[in-house]
């Protein structure tokens, strides 16, 4: 087991790198924040990004591969410590490992004469990084169960790799193939985690008893997500609509048994169960013939960023040493993440208020996860309050 006791002279000086929870946290919020604005200000009129850099490209290929994928990592280098009992990354590997993150990050919005493979490059290494260093600790204590996040880790590096073959040789199609497929599979991780955290968390917060997993409708899940990221690539319309309708109403079916119905007095439950019902209701706009990038965004906003938003305020709490009580804001951040969701789903099914209704998704966003670097951006860079490691 993991030595809770470790002197602190041997714990990082930085509280910032004690943990991978804390830096991706953290600069992954404060960078969907910006992105989004400057996705605003281009909307608006007004580009504030290189003339190098296709902003198509850059707002879609960023929000999942320079968010998502950040706070993912941070989750999975917290969570493989208590899954196997190893000590986690931090320190100067750490912030090697942010930094490879960052970097990209930084280049894509500087006019700097810095090739544009280059920066790609240093991109592709997050993903693999990251794999390695979860399938050494998985490895080492040969828990094959938790491994199922390292190839899932690699297919997303393949995403990522051609988004930007896309976008290098000005074929759009294989740019909407890599984000579109990248977002399927991270809900296959959401799934995965959501199976795991949001029943055993419902339990332990209400009266509401756990039900046994029927392993049918998990196999079915993860099968049928799979099958839509196969059809994403092979852009075979009939398959996609199929799976998307198929993995909507298995995943409907799931969430149906993890006691939504006793969620409703605590924020940190009713935030994670609507977050996820996001998911199927997007798949199930997709399944029904709405174009693809509305089903999408239903995914990407409500799913993936709302349950973003509530594991980040549970985790950061938790493994900071404070009890699970929220800033009392943050339910209120909860609901506009939600509202954004709705918002971005009107606005690519009604193109009258299509501007107005961007816009204001970007607002509630930029409200949401603002509240979360305000309230969470002191918690994460300081050391736990009961001052044990981490």
């Amino acid at each position: 087991m993991l030595n809770i006791d470790e002197p602190a002279h041997l714990q990082p000086q930085i509280a910032l790198f004690r943990l991978g929870f804390r830096p991706f946290f953290l600069f992954a919020s404060l960078f969907s924040v910006l992105a989004l604005g400057i996705w605003g200000g281009f909307l608006s009129g007004i580009n504030l990004l290189p003339q190098s850099v296709n902003p198509l490209w850059w707002h879609g290929h960023e929000m999942i591969f320079g968010f998502v994928c950040a706070v993912v990592a941070g989750f999975l280098l917290t969570a493989v410590q208590n899954w196997t009992g190893q000590a986690g990354i931090k320190g100067t590997w750490l912030l090697g490992l942010f930094s490879v993150w960052l970097l990209p990050r930084l280049l894509l919005l500087m006019p700097l004469a810095i090739p544009f493979t280059l920066i790609m490059f240093i991109d592709l290494l997050f993903l693999p990084l990251t794999a390695l260093i979860l399938a050494q600790a998985v490895i080492r204590v040969r828990q094959w169960r938790n491994f199922v996040f390292i190839p899932i880790l690699t297919l997303l590096t393949l995403m990522s790799a051609l988004s930007y073959y896309g976008v290098l040789t000005n074929q759009f199609e294989w740019i909407n193939i890599g984000l579109y497929g990248a977002v399927a599979l991270i809900s296959i991780i959401v799934a995965l985690l959501g199976g795991r955290v949001i029943p055993f968390f419902t339990e332990r917060a209400t009266q509401w008893q756990r039900q046994t997993a029927i392993p049918v409708l998990e196999w079915l899940s993860f099968i049928s997500l799979f099958g839509l990221v196969i059809s994403l690539i092979l852009q075979e319309q009939i398959l996609l609509r199929s799976m998307a309708g198929i993995a909507s109403i298995v995943l409907l079916l799931r969430w149906h048994r993890w006691g939504w119905h006793a969620c409703w007095r605590v924020p940190l439950l009713w935030s994670l169960h609507l977050s996820y019902v996001c998911i199927p209701i997007g798949l199930a706009l997709i399944s029904l013939g709405f174009p693809l990038s509305v089903g999408m965004h239903a995914i990407t906003v409500g799913g993936l960023a709302g349950m973003i938003l509530a594991m980040m305020a549970r985790v950061s709490l938790g493994h900071t040493g404070r009890t699970l009580q929220p800033p009392s804001i943050m339910k209120y951040a909860f609901g506009l993440i939600l509202l954004a969701a709705v918002f971005r789903v009107l606005a690519g099914i009604n193109p009258l208020w299509s501007a107005s209704l961007l816009l204001a998704a970007i607002t509630s966003w930029v409200i949401a996860f603002g509240c979360f670097c305000i309230c969470y951006g002191p918690m994460l860079c300081q050391a736990r309050i009961d001052g044990r490691p981490g």
